[in-house]
């Protein structure tokens, strides 16, 4: 029988220093689901050559800063990233992230340290 429910493990997929990711387990080759539980943010800005990240904030909030620009973030919003767009994030926040295509870690591209920090 197929399994058409699908929850995140209790304890992390992997960890960074500042947020643990859980890592949906989903048929679907297109696409990539994350959830984000962030203390601190991302360590690096992240440009991605072809994947387009969409993040929506389940709680908390934060800062985004997206192609040079700052952006307050909070619950219920909704941040839509394009591949070639360099970005960090920095806050309190569980994040759902959707990576359209799945996620391929050799067309990512990890720049300096945080600055939002």
């Amino acid at each position: 029988m197929k399994e058409y429910i699908k929850r995140f493990s209790d304890n992390p997929d992997f960890k960074q220093n500042g947020f643990d990711g859980y890592i949906a387990k989903i048929d679907n080759e297109n696409i990539s689901i994350t959830l984000e539980d962030v203390h601190k943010g991302h360590d690096k800005y992240c440009t991605n050559t072809k994947i387009t990240h969409i993040y929506y904030v389940i709680s908390g909030k934060g800062k985004f800063k997206i192609d040079g620009n700052i952006y307050d973030v909070k619950q219920n919003d909704i941040i839509e990233i394009p591949k070639n767009t360099k970005f960090i994030f920095a806050g309190k926040m569980k994040l759902l992230l959707i990576m359209n295509p799945k996620f391929d870690k050799t067309t990512e591209i990890v720049g300096e340290d945080n600055d939002l920090y």
